[in-house]
């Protein structure tokens, strides 16, 4: 006859092999996990290595045969190697010296895809499939992933202070057609998705606007959301921007945002940062007041659409 002490220790003994079998499946699950993402974090350095060691130097350009089009010749390789290349973001503040940057005919395909085509969760920096990079659009969007290594736009965020964009307030897209600068006017969070701002999503990634007064509206609302404003980069209408826009933590689906304005010929890139002052009345999705447990002064405030 089974005793009760009997019956007691056997099902402790079940729970305790349980537990263990438990255990070793999440070890090895995490094992595998992160070996996973250091494998392909070196995949990730192989291919930057690979593609910031190719010399940039040459200033000469070449007439492409098939499209007509003049291409600098420093990004010849890089173009072979990528017939989706369009040029280098530099952003000095992140201490990038230059981060390849792709197109494809839709936003998906560079989520997960290296630049050599391999298959990985740090992806590549793209354009917007919509934009044009030879004839600029009014607004051309670059996206990409926010890695904790520091790599991609991984440290995009150091815009949200107002010292860091004192210290660099330009950002630098030479795209393979020419070099180009912009002035950045403008930090801000955004969200994913229109659930987590009482079912409206700003449209930050707008490449063209229906009217340049429509144009003026979308930047006093760009400029209503930063962290910061500066008036001496003013933004007229035929003027171009430049969104950057990477993934943020501070709520599930948040995005952090970068804007810019394109240096006009014959203007100086030289921006006059002394002029840069806190925005005191920083409007923000409603996930971020909630993620912050702070009431939401903008809930029944007009909404901007691009009608």
């Amino acid at each position: 006859m089974v005793t009760k002490k009997e019956v007691s220790q056997s099902v402790k003994n079940t729970i305790r092999k349980i537990v263990i079998g438990l255990s070793i499946i999440v070890f090895i699950t995490c094992t595998v996990y992160i070996a996973d993402y250091a494998i392909d974090n070196w995949k990730n350095k192989q291919t930057l290595d690979e593609t910031d060691n190719i010399d940039h130097s040459n200033t000469q350009t070449t007439v492409d045969e098939d499209t007509g089009d003049v291409i600098q010749d420093k990004y010849s390789a890089l173009l072979k190697m990528n017939g989706d290349f369009v040029g280098k973001l530099i952003i000095d503040a992140t201490g990038e010296s230059g981060i390849n940057v792709v197109q494809a005919d839709d936003n998906y395909k560079y989520l997960n895809t290296g630049f050599k085509g391999e298959t990985t969760r740090y992806g590549t920096l793209f354009v917007d499939y919509r934009n044009n990079i030879k004839n600029l659009n009014t607004n051309t969007i670059i996206y990409g992933h926010n890695m904790r290594d520091g790599t991609q736009l991984g440290a995009l965020s150091l815009y949200a202070d107002i010292e860091n964009y004192r210290d660099f307030p330009t950002i630098k897209f030479d795209t393979i057609y020419k070099n180009t600068e912009w002035k950045i006017f403008a930090a801000f969070i955004s969200n994913g998705e229109s659930a987590q701002d009482n079912g409206y999503r700003f449209p930050y990634i707008t490449p063209t606007f229906s009217s340049e007064q429509k144009f003026l509206e979308f930047i006093d609302e760009v400029k209503s959301r930063s962290y910061y404003t500066n008036e001496s980069v003013d933004i007229v209408p035929g003027d171009k921007i430049l969104t950057i826009s990477t993934c943020d933590t501070v709520f599930k689906d948040a995005r952090f945002v970068v804007m810019a304005r394109l240096v006009r010929d014959g203007e100086s890139s030289e921006v006059d940062t002394s002029k840069a002052v806190v925005n005191e009345n920083q409007r923000f999705p409603q996930a971020w007041y909630d993620a912050k447990g702070k009431r939401n002064p903008f809930k029944n405030a007009d909404k901007f659409t691009l009608d």
